[in-house]
Parts: structure tokens; sequence; C-alpha cells
């Protein structure tokens, strides 16, 4: 279903001809109809000659109510740029095709109304500066229907123009990802709140579960309706009423998004290619502060140049927007900055939660340019690069592509090795991917970590795994992975729990040697009762450990391998002979201290030989 959206002067006829075109008057408020004067958005719909049905949101003209006309005419498909023939061209036409311009808004008519009031040789002057007005816009060679909506003079022709015109467009877009920009929010007695919108990316369906951003209010579709007739699911691209359970329409805001859940974050920064009114009055400086549009939102927005001190009237540049607050906005999205009094720039979304970036960086820019233009093979690729490793569901959502051209994107590179899944199975939310390059670089860093570590504590085993997991911010499975590839590969060992550089022996001292020795003796002949000896060196000890000579428990207490394996097989048998055993009880089997009985117990519950029940002790079974 295809949206028209009006633009022009104020007073130039606008909501006369969206009336003559559908018998509705779109203008919604007593204070409207007494000033005849448009002032926030109107809406109606009206049947074409082919039969086809069409959505029309009629935008205020007046320069005071351009922050309304931005809230309606993001997610028209077709632009009836309406001009008066007595007035021609006038200040909020130019402000009004620039916006149509800086959106991207490539197909329209120009409707020029009034032309019971001039003559024939006047019209024409009026069309060739409306053509040359169109030169070097998205609108250029656009038709212009001469019209009179008091008279009714060219209406039928324009409604058919329209028609025609509508046969050219390309189909709607289903991305599978719902989202509505709320333009109106209202309560109906004995209904509840009500919002409606432009319904973009995909369908809605009663009783879908869905969810309003910024702010994450889950609520419930109970009912839908376009064009006043009520739906069971609302299409692409329609006009859109959707009456909710579970929200009240005071909590609802225009500029507010509903969508499905789990996709859409609010962002509060975005980075854009950004461009500059070819009218505009100076340049647009780093870090100017302006007024954001996308959708029906607006919001106060820092501008950092990525290149540049400036961007001159009618140039173009890559930018980074800093939010006031956050904004429900995605990737692909277009929108307009404005000054207080004029539009002064616009473009295109091309990351809707970036990082923050160095200025005048290559890297990044060159990664901005294949977001802009790339196929989804590229975006994918360019998206996991900038967090990677990730998960699969949250590059999905971060390339904010329709669910099937991401899943066949992903496919591809993986089978082209590009991407590599550090997984078993098949592709899963819970997948972890990294691109080839980058697991290059990550196998590189976790060599690195591990020679670091073995080089400043040169007695120890290796760096332990979970320590390397740690750094390298992997899950369990995908470091398992990665810790695989690096064994085979012959760039590490794996002792123990630990990994280590292979091409490193690990060589005690003579004076080391002998405090060793002196150690393991002092161990033996405590037996179970050993002391906690302060001057003994930590690495020592970690040597010592490492190699299965000594078993370190909690508070310092260091056991004679022997001795300990001796303490756990008495253990053993006691709880075997009487089920349970108290502290007290293993310590006088043990013939030890409490405080090493205790340390001792804790630890073999560590290691689940035993559990504690109460203030016993049973075996663990299994």
């Amino acid at each position: 279903m295809y949206v028209i959206g009006t633009a022009g002067h104020v007073d130039h006829g606008k909501s006369a001809l969206v009336q003559a075109l559908s018998g509705i008057d779109p203008d919604r408020w007593a204070e409207e109809k007494a000033r005849g004067l448009t002032i926030d958005l109107g809406f109606a719909w009206c049947e074409l000659p082919s039969g086809r049905a069409v959505s029309i949101v009629d935008v205020p003209g007046h320069e005071r109510f351009i922050k309304n006309m931005l809230a309606g005419v993001g997610g028209i498909n077709l632009a009836l740029l309406v001009i008066a023939a007595d007035e021609g061209v006038m200040p909020q036409t130019r402000e009004h095709l620039d916006i149509l311009d800086l959106l991207d808004i490539d197909r329209g008519l120009v409707a020029l109304t009034k032309i019971d009031l001039v003559d024939e040789e006047w019209l024409a002057l009026v069309e060739e500066e409306i053509a040359e007005l169109l030169n070097d816009t998205t609108l250029s060679g656009s038709q212009i229907a001469p019209v009179s909506a008091l008279s009714g003079q060219g209406v039928d022709e324009l409604r058919a123009l329209i028609d025609a015109t509508l046969n050219d467009l390309p189909p709607i877009s289903n991305h599978g990802r719902p989202r509505m920009p709320i333009d109106r929010s209202f309560s109906i007695s004995g209904f509840g709140a009500v919002v409606t919108g432009t319904l973009l990316d995909g369908e809605l369906s009663v009783g879908e579960a869905v969810v309003i951003e910024p702010g994450r209010i889950e609520c419930r579709v109970r009912g839908l309706q376009s064009h006043e007739q009520s739906m069971e699911t609302a299409p692409p691209g329609a006009r859109t009423a959707v009456n909710l359970s579970g929200v009240s329409a005071g909590d609802v805001e225009r500029g507010m998004v509903l969508t499905s859940p789990g996709w859409l974050e609010p962002t509060s920064a975005v980075d854009v290619r950004l461009r500059a009114v070819n009218r505009s009055a100076r340049a647009l400086p780093h870090n100017a502060i302006r007024t954001l549009h996308v959708g029906a939102d607006e919001v106060q927005a820092r501008v950092r140049l990525l290149e540049g001190d400036s961007l001159v009237p009618g140039q173009s540049t890559w930018a980074q927007l800093r939010l006031e607050r956050p904004l429900a906005t995605a990737r692909g999205d277009h929108f307009v900055l404005r000054s207080a009094d004029a539009t002064v720039a616009g473009g295109r979304i091309v990351d809707s939660r970036p990082r923050r970036h160095h200025r005048n960086d290559a890297s990044t820019l060159n990664a901005l340019q294949r977001l802009l233009d790339g196929s989804p093979d590229d975006t994918l690729l360019t998206v996991l690069q900038r967090m990677e490793p990730a998960r699969w569901q949250d590059v999905r959502s971060r390339s904010e592509l329709a669910d099937d051209d991401a899943h066949d994107a992903c496919h591809r590179q993986i089978e082209n090795g590009a991407v590599v899944v550090l997984d078993e199975g098949e592709l899963a939310d819970s997948t972890v991917l990294m691109t080839d390059g980058g697991l290059g670089a990550m196998r590189a860093a976790a060599v690195q970590h591990v020679v670091d570590y073995v080089n400043e504590f040169p007695l120890r085993a290796g760096l332990p795994r979970e320590d390397l997991r740690s750094r390298l911010k992997l899950p369990q499975r995908a470091f398992t992975v990665v810790q695989q590839q690096l064994v085979e590969s012959g760039a590490l060992t794996l002792n123990g729990e630990a990994l280590d550089d292979p091409g490193r022996t690990v060589a005690l001292s003579a004076e080391q040697s002998k405090q060793v020795e002196r150690l393991l003796d002092r161990l033996r002949d405590q037996g179970v009762r050993p002391d906690a000896d302060g001057t003994v060196d930590a690495e020592l000890i970690e040597y010592l450990e490492a190699r299965r000579l000594v078993v370190r428990l909690k508070g310092g207490v260091i056991l004679d391998r022997a001795v300990y394996e001796g303490m756990v097989s008495e253990t053993r048998q006691l709880l075997e002979s009487q089920e349970r055993a108290t502290l007290a009880d293993v310590r006088d089997r043990l013939g030890t201290s409490r405080k090493i009985a205790q340390a001792f117990l804790e630890h073999l519950d560590t290691i689940r030989v035993t559990r504690r029940v109460g203030d016993a002790r049973v075996l663990r079974v299994g």
C-alpha cells in the first residue's frame, strides 16, 4: 500500500486539493478550520482509477510548523508538491523541496493549483519556473498537473496521473521487522490506546506482541485499522491505526517507534552520510548543534564531522551525530538537520550503533563507505569486523538486514572462508563468529598473551586457560575451538590447565633448587600439620604445584602431595564407614589441626569429592 505526501508553501491549496481528490477534509482541529491553515498532520485516502487505494498525508506549509511537516513526510512513497499558479515558487516551496531531496524521495508530481485565477500565458511562465526549480533535485523531470480544487478542473486527470506514476514504483519491501514511527497517540473510550503511523519494513497482526521504543514499553496489538477498515494483518507501507493493550496513550509520544521486540535498540549516536543544502546560507562547522529529524521524532544533536572542519553548501561528508537523548532509528533511515529557522543538511544513517571514532581516520571512512554502498555480504562483513568476536544474533541485529538476506550472506561468507564459526553445529543465535582476518589477529594476540605471561612468571606452567579466555573475551565453546587450533598448529602447548610457549624450558637456579629441596623435606617431615612459611617464594610454590609435588589449600596451607593423597584416602574411608563426618571427626581421624582440617574439607568440596550437608560432609556420588 502506497502513501502520498503533500508538500508546499502555506495557503497554496494542499488541504483543499486533498479534499478534492479524496472527499475527506484532512484538517482535524477546530483551530485549523477557523484559520484556514493546516497546523498539524492531516490524513485521508482515496481510490484511484485502477481500484488501488492510497493513503494521503497532508502536511502544514507554514514555516512555523516545519517540524510537523517533517514528522509526516518520512514514510511517503510519492511526493505531491503543491504550487499555487497565482503565486508560483515561494520560500516554503523551496524548503519543502530541499527536504524531499535530502530524504531521497525521487518519485513525485507537481500539482499546479488555483489555475482558475491565472491566464494561459502566466501559467506557462510558472510551469517554466517550476521545471527550472526541480533541476538537480530528486524530483527533476517530474510531471506538472494543472488543477483547480475549487472548480474540479484537472482533478480527475491528476488522480489518473498519480495512478500511472505509482505503476512505476517498486513493490514495498517486507524485511520481516515491522516498525511504525508514531505520529499520533490518543484514547478511544472502551478500546484504550491507539497509535497511528506509516508501517515500515514488515507486517503487523492482531494479537502480536510489540514494543514501543525508546522506553521498551511492552504491549500487544488488540486491533488494526487502515482507511477506517478493520484488518487482521496490516501490510508494509500502510497508514495504520493500532489499538494496543498493556499501555496508556499518555505514555506514548509522537516520535516513538512501535516495532517487534528484540532488535531495535535506542541509540545515543549515529554515523551518517551528510549533505548540506545547496541554498544554505553558511557552512556547517564541526561540533555544531542542530535539530535532528528522523521518522516522526526530533532531538538535539552535536555534529562531529569525521573529515574536515566544516561542510560547505552542496557538499557531502561523513559525520557522527551525538544525540541529546536516545532515539529509535535504524541503518538506512533518512534524516534532516535544521537550525532554528532553516533546513541546513540531511542524509542517510549508515550505522545506528557506532563506536566513537577518531576524526580523519581512513579505515573508519572506508568502513562507512562499505556500509553505505555495499551488498548484504559487504555489510555483514563490515559489521562483524567492527564487533568481533560476536554472537550471530548480535551481528544479524546490528547489520539491520532482512533476516533472509542476513542468513544468505552469512552462509556465503562461511563457505568462502571469510567468516569463521567458533562453534559446532548449525548457525544459531548464540554461535560466535569472526572474520578470517580477525581470527588470525586473535590467535596472534593469544600467543603474545602467553609469551608475556611466562616471561613475567618464568617458573609457572603457563597462562591459565581461563585467564586467557577472559583476555580474549570469548565464550567457553568458542575459546575451546581457538585453543584447539593453537595447540594443533603448534603455536602453544597445553600443560594441564595452562597454555605455554612450546619453545620454553623451565629451569631453576642453583639457589632456587636448594630452596625447593628444603621446602619439600620440611613438608614431608611436618606431614598433616604443616606450618605456613611466608618466606618461600610464591613462584616456587606455583612451580611445585604445576609439577604436582605439593597441594595448596586456602589460608596459605601447603601439603606435600603424598601426604595430601593419604589424607584424601583416610577421609574417603571414614565417610564410607559412617556415611557422614563432621569437621571434628575428620580432624581427629587425620590427627591434624582444626584450621588445616577446615581448609582441607573446603578443598574437597571444591574438587567435588565431598559435599556439605548441614554441619557434616558426605561423599559425592557420580
